[in-house]
């Protein structure tokens, strides 16, 4: 089933749906883990991670919930800390927080990737991202895709 995916196809999906959060080829986000060099290769890996997100989450990309002295609620995952601040990486920017203004720190076992991400997509595109996921080296957008958007959902 994988031989007839669209490698280009899998590529634009992972750049429109993942790629905000996730490193591949040195394109992406980095609230998730660098996809690059990971077990992709492997397609049970692949599922499990996909499929269960949070079933194994390394303390490094775990989400934290901190409430600061002004009532605000942020969260996302703690990029750094030092003496006199932490680095809050969320869905849209990093932040750089004064420890002084934070009350609470709650950790999550969850991970900050969706449960059901795969439900969205029909089956040629489940088969394309995880084709183009489990390829060895990075493929080309064909130029026919490169204008087109992929159609989620």
């Amino acid at each position: 089933m994988l031989a007839k995916a669209n490698l280009s196809n899998g590529r634009m999906l992972f750049t429109a749906v993942c790629g905000a959060c996730h490193m591949m080829y040195g394109q992406g986000g980095k609230i998730g883990p660098d996809l690059t060099g990971s077990g992709r290769a492997s397609l049970d890996y692949l599922l499990e991670n996909i499929a269960d997100p949070s079933g194994v989450v390394s303390a490094d990309y775990r989400m934290s919930l901190l409430t600061l002295k002004d009532g605000r609620q942020l969260s996302g995952v703690i990029a750094g800390k030092k003496a006199r601040t932490l680095t809050l990486r969320t869905l849209t920017e990093s932040m750089t927080i004064e420890n002084s203004e934070i009350t609470k720190t709650d950790s999550s076992p969850l991970s900050m990737m969706p449960e059901g991400l795969l439900l969205a997509f029909p089956p040629d595109q489940v088969r394309d991202l995880i084709a183009y996921l489990m390829h060895p080296v990075q493929v080309q957008v064909e130029a026919s895709n490169a204008s087109r958007p992929p159609i989620v959902g």
